[in-house]
């Protein structure tokens, strides 16, 4: 009787098991699709969020991270402008200069995205809600939407941030040409103690010794929705 019972238990642990990757593997499908669908809203480049989490995810393991934090932050950091989703078309795909209200507008994203996303209990997006609030804060105390400065500001929003200009300014966007990858690196190290944390600039500094090359988008990232 015991030895049934013992095993109706593995069986009943190996349903529950399976039946939670496949959640797991829902929900980051889902997950992939909403940062894609912000990524698309301001005609950012093929595969923005995955370079910003790829890159996020190196600068967290050059800074000791655990690996299952570096984990979180990998799937968590494309999620950092979902936000955007709400901001009016005429305003984010504005070609020319925004004006000062406009661009009041826009920077509500952050704080819009972290509401969207701290409605959920996983793991992923409470880490998703950090990111979404902080990555546009500033070491100096400049940024918003909370004007938070320094150690005040998420570890991961400043890790993100990091990974965010990086992208930005190494890729084509409808109102900039990219810049060359060197001259990106260096206004990152200006950046130091003004607008990024200077102990993230310095793991960024170190991981584009060690790895000059961008890591690779993974395959679902240039895979095309219906």
């Amino acid at each position: 009787m015991a030895a049934e019972e013992h095993a109706g238990s593995a069986t009943l642990e190996r349903a529950v098991a399976a039946r939670t990757r496949e959640l797991e593997a829902i929900t980051a499908e889902s997950l992939q699709r909403l940062a894609l669908a912000a990524e698309n809203r301001d005609e950012k480049p093929p595969c923005h969020t995955e370079r910003v989490a790829a890159t996020a995810a190196e600068l967290a393991g050059q800074l000791g991270l655990e690996p299952r934090e570096v984990q979180l932050l990998r799937e968590a950091a494309p999620l950092h402008d979902v936000g955007k989703l709400a901001i009016p078309d005429a305003i984010l795909l504005k070609p020319g200069a925004l004006s000062k209200q406009e661009y009041e507008l826009v920077k509500t994203h952050a704080a819009i995205g972290e509401r969207l996303l701290a409605s959920g209990d996983t793991p992923i997006l409470e880490m998703a809600a950090v990111i979404a609030g902080s990555h546009h804060e500033r070491w100096d105390g400049s940024g918003y939407p909370a004007a938070l400065a320094g150690e005040d500001i998420p570890l991961v929003g400043r890790i993100v941030a990091v990974a965010d200009v990086f992208d930005a300014l190494t890729h084509d966007r409808p109102y900039k040409s990219l810049w060359p990858v060197e001259q990106a690196i260096a206004e990152i190290r200006h950046g130091a103690a003004g607008q990024f944390d200077p102990r993230v600039v310095d793991a960024f500094l170190e991981w584009r010794r060690d790895s000059p090359e961008e890591p690779p988008a993974p395959r679902w990232a240039q895979r095309e929705f219906a």
